[in-house]
């Protein structure tokens, strides 16, 4: 039971981290000096429904679904699947069956979707200088110099994903092989 709680407290601690450093930055080099905004997980959320995003927006109440999709499959199910598997280690040191628990576990963990936003930032990443550079056309691409990188929180968030996901796999139930009748063999 020990190596659950250590899992379960590393795997929390790694969220925490990943959720509020630096996750993505765009960087933009002019004449006029250097403009770099960069996004934690919580503030790349908020970037879809700022006042700038909003202005002029023709489709707001989809972009207020999208915001809200995002604040649920990668802020809440994650902290929803923890204090579920937190409940899960709790009753399996009370000697309670958790077999209902760990399938509804099971579930949110599914559809907690940070991995899912990885991979798209790990993309945008890899070729936003090209879609940059298309949409600037070759008349102004002499003038743009626009950078993105990954920021600490990437990597974080990575290893964060590698630890929850093998706490998971150590809630499953075991069966105990010294239980099966001398018929089964």
């Amino acid at each position: 039971v020990g190596v659950p709680i250590t899992i379960l407290a590393a795997s929390i601690a790694l969220y925490a981290s990943g959720v509020v450093t630096e996750l993505v930055y765009f960087q933009s080099v002019d004449s006029s000096g250097v403009c770099r905004t960069s996004y934690n997980l919580s503030g790349l959320g908020n970037a879809l429904v700022n006042e700038h995003s909003l202005t002029s927006n023709s489709t707001v109440g989809q972009t207020w679904v999208l915001y809200l999709a995002y604040v649920i499959l990668t802020l809440a199910f994650p902290v929803l699947a923890h204090l579920m598997q937190a409940m899960i280690i709790i009753a399996h040191l009370s000697g309670e069956k958790t077999k209902a628990l760990l399938m509804w576990t099971t579930a949110v963990w599914f559809f907690a979707c940070v991995e899912v936003l990885l991979l798209g930032l790990f993309a945008v990443d890899f070729k936003y200088a090209n879609l940059i550079m298309k949409i600037a056309g070759d008349s102004n691409a002499g003038f743009l110099n626009i950078e993105s990188g990954l920021g600490t929180g990437f990597y974080i968030l990575i290893v964060y994903r590698a630890v929850a996901g093998f706490l998971h796999f150590t809630l499953r139930p075991r069966t105990n092989q010294c239980d099966i009748d001398k018929d089964q063999v």
